[in-house]
């Protein structure tokens, strides 16, 4: 919102991030873009451990005050840094400091007598009950307030309020939007104190925050610090959502997990660093209750050996790679309580250490192990890397044993095994390292083996983090994504990288994976259509077992929907114009025939003595839907998981008799080419010969003909636009079927009839899709009719209450010759 606008004014989003991306840099950039404009209160509500509140503030300070803020309000001194070397006009105040003694975290203290509403100040502030109160009651009491409607109000003084990790403690987990909890209750008081004020939640795990009631009590009162307040509307993201696209060197779930292609015989797999354990109970129980929580490991399994040797050789090859001042980290999570956490530590600092002692005097045995690892799981998986990598990395390469064992001595002795856990007096501990993981400290790089549980999840970074053991888990979306450190930045070393967990928990992040990606496709459709999430049906998809999207007392306010396909039509009528992906979907073609062949002659129809349609009968269900997973597209309405999903899901019932795939070729000599433009029909005469390609399997070679679609929407654009979302022929549409009709409502009570399945795959000529670029090669599209399903097995997702419309956009129809007689 423009903060020079006059008059009262709310408003609420959310930004949705990756963990581990880099949110706080981008909140840091929006900050410095709104005090720019006018912006003269900023508020970071910044999670709730006072640690990662200090680390926010020291960002802050390094990236919009510049200077620090310990030493301006402790030490009255004006010391510089990170952005205060440049000269602006603008002098910032920060109200709470990275400042740390006992008893005093440089929260906020009600201390400051600095004016508000002339120059900027802010507040970076714990989500804390007793700060946020001081901060109200601070507020409160500034020379703007006003008394409107028995209720405290800071006029014209614009707000920026960000909360980060905005799904944790902010939402109100309650059944009735009259009992409010205490975290959310204030951050709605603070926000209702301004008259003018943007709030946006900043999260990468959204879930419960889509779920947030959007009714709310405009009555409703509450008390701070003696004083009455309203509490306002709640927190939901109603005017905008932000999505937040990674990089392509961000290592996120679908890079590690997998997305489009879930199945091992599909052509694009996830990165290659996945583990199994399988070996873990005992010594660490499958599950740990009140029963056996006493029973206390007395070893480690040989899986959490190997884990450690591979964290060894991760060092050491890192050092061969140049990288020795730089920070390694590798995660061990296998209980949530204290004293197993302390064992756990106890036991892998003894393995660590027997390690350390046998590397030092070059024993024999340990480095065969290490060689055999090396050459058996390093190299490989490098290789594998390299060939899949989605981005070029210059760093990455084979090395010698020799090298890496040239740097496993300086590599071993220099790592150390840390406890991470709450617990500060080590009295009742095996284990007594336990003092806080500070990178800072050491210039010539730390590297460390963080065995915790909770505290290893959200907010906390572990800098150069290599390789994890995870197995002890939650079974909520949010929180499982959230335990996820080995997601963020590999620079020279994402082929080190491992994780060893359960082959379950490996499956749960695959289907968070598909479902987040879902989500993210929702929020970009919706930002596409200019709607806004009030106004927009939000979703996530339910998992089939045991896994729940957030917890249950955040969900009283969702509702829960089925997807179908059934009788419908999803067609590719927005397709991507880059090389990469026009290689990559032709690839897919190919890759369809070179699994399935060349069907047989009766199965090519012939038009002109050319090839018309190549028809694949009762078609490979894995084919077919190998072919969707991997098309890359950016079009909203189509979700390559959503759909194959649901095509697996109707042939394991059978509601689906058969599905058949049609490869359509053009066989006109010429075609026209719009190449200036908005030529008026009566002058659309044949000027170029049609464009063709090949379809080979083993020796036969067969040529194919492209067609050549709408050319008159948004020519100059990011994506080549098919009108009114139709790209196939009315024949086309009933190729397999046994009678045949002139109406597209009498193709789909046959086809319902006949209970077949059909995907149309065309090949659309570059040259009229108007971008400077030219490949030579044809443009894949693609064209799904699915019969009208009795009973048929839905998909089941958890969506906003109040908008439930599943239409797809339609498009304005003004060119393509092709359909006109429809």
């Amino acid at each position: 919102m423009n903060p020079k606008k006059e008059g009262s004014w709310d408003r609420r989003g959310m930004v949705v991030g990756h963990v581990q991306s880099g949110k706080t840099s981008n909140y840091v950039g929006l900050i410095n873009k709104a005090t720019d404009t006018g912006y003269k209160v900023i508020i970071v509500i910044a999670g709730t451990i006072s640690s990662l509140r200090r680390q926010t503030q020291e960002r802050i300070d390094s990236g919009f005050v510049g200077r620090s803020s310990s030493d301006f309000l402790e030490k009255k001194l004006n010391s510089i840094v990170g952005v205060g070397q440049y000269q602006v006009n603008t002098e910032i105040y920060p109200l709470t400091s990275s400042f740390y003694v006992k008893g005093d975290e440089g929260d906020f203290n009600q201390k400051a007598r600095i004016p508000i509403g002339k120059n900027p100040v802010v507040f970076v502030i714990k989500k804390n009950k007793g700060i946020l109160e001081k901060l109200i009651d601070w507020l409160s009491r500034d020379v703007n307030i006003r008394d409107v409607d028995g209720t405290p109000k800071l006029f014209d003084v614009p707000a920026l309020i960000i909360d980060d990790e905005a799904d944790a403690a902010s939402v109100n987990a309650s059944k009735s939007i009259e009992d409010i909890k205490t975290i959310n209750k204030l951050i709605r008081t603070l926000l209702n104190l301004f008259n003018q004020n943007t709030f946006i939640g900043y999260t990468a795990t959204p879930y419960a925050n889509l779920f947030i009631s959007q009714a709310y009590n405009e009555e409703q009162m509450t008390k701070v610090k003696g004083k009455e307040y309203k509490i306002g509307e709640d927190l939901f993201p109603r005017d905008f959502i932000i999505n937040i696209k990674a990089p392509t060197n961000y290592i996120g779930a679908a890079k590690i997990f997998g997305y489009e292609n879930k199945n091992p015989e599909q052509t694009k797999e996830p990165l290659d660093i996945f583990r199994e354990i399988s070996d873990y109970d005992p010594p660490f129980f499958r599950t740990i209750n009140r029963k056996n929580k006493d029973i206390l490991p007395e070893y480690l399994p040989p899986s959490l050996e190997r884990a450690i040797k591979s964290f060894i050789l991760t060092c050491a090859i890192r050092r061969v790679r140049g990288q020795e001042t730089k920070h390694n980290s590798m995660l061990v999570h296998v209980a949530l309580l204290v004293k197993w956490i302390d064992r756990v530590a106890y036991l892998v600092n003894e393995k660590t250490k027997e390690y350390q002692n046998a590397i030092q005097s070059e024993d024999a045995s340990l480095f065969s192990e290490l060689k055999e690892l090396y050459e058996t799981d390093f190299l490989p998986t490098t290789q594998n890397v390299l060939e899949n990598l989605d981005y070029t990395d210059i760093r990455i390469k084979q090395h010698t044993w020799e090298e890496v064992k040239q740097e496993l001595k300086n590599a071993a002795l220099k790592i150390d095994v840390r406890s991470v856990h709450g617990t500060r007096s080590t009295t009742n501990l095996e284990y007594h390292k336990i003092e806080e993981i500070d990178y800072n400290r050491y210039e010539n790089g730390l590297s460390v083996i963080a065995v915790g549980g909770s505290r290893l999840s959200r907010g906390i970074t572990l800098e150069g983090l290599s390789v994890s053991y995870y197995i002890r888990t939650t079974r909520m979306y949010d929180s499982l994504m959230q335990m996820g450190r080995w997601f963020g930045y590999r620079p020279g070393y994402v082929d080190l990288c491992r994780l060893y967990t359960t082959n379950q928990i490996f499956e749960w992040f695959n289907h968070i994976t598909m479902a987040t990606e879902e989500m993210r496709n929702d929020f970009d459709e919706m930002t596409a259509r200019h709607q806004r999430p009030k106004d927009f049906r939000l979703k996530v998809r339910n998992h089939h077992g045991l896994l729940t999207i957030t917890s249950l007392n955040k969900l009283y306010f969702a509702e829960d929907i089925e997807i179908s396909f059934s009788g419908e039509n999803p067609q590719t009528y927005s397709l991507l114009k880059t090389k990469v992906a026009i290689e990559n979907n032709f690839n897919a073609l190919k890759q369809l025939v070179k699994t399935m062949g060349l069907p047989p002659k009766a199965d090519r129809k012939q038009l002109k003595g050319k090839t018309r349609y190549l028809l694949y009968r009762n078609a490979n269900i894995a084919a077919l839907c190998n072919f969707i997973d991997t098309f890359k597209i950016e079009q909203p309405s189509i979700q390559n998981a959503t759909l194959s999903d649901y095509i697996r899901t109707q042939a394991k019932g059978s509601k689906i008799k058969e599905w058949n795939i049609c490869i359509i070729s053009n066989t006109d000599n010429k075609v026209f080419i719009d190449y200036k433009g908005k030529t008026p029909r009566g002058e659309r005469q044949p000027n170029e010969r049609v464009a063709t390609f090949e379809l080979q399997h083993n020796n036969e070679v067969i040529a194919m003909g492209c067609s050549v679609r709408n050319q008159q929407i948004l020519r100059g654009g990011e994506f080549y636009l098919i009108s009114k979302n139709q790209i196939d022929q009315t024949g086309d549409r009933q190729v397999d079927l046994s009678i045949q009709s002139q109406t597209y409502a009498g193709i789909k009570e046959q086809r319902a009839s006949e209970k077949k399945g059909l995907l149309l795959i065309y090949a659309l000529d570059e040259r009229a899709t108007f971008f400077e670029e030219k490949y030579g090669l044809p443009i894949i599209g693609y064209s799904l009719h699915f019969p009208r399903i009795e009973d048929e097995e839905k998909v089941s997702y958890k969506v906003t209450p109040n908008y439930l419309d599943f239409d797809d956009e339609v498009m304005i129809d003004d060119d393509n010759i092709e359909n006109e007689n429809l």
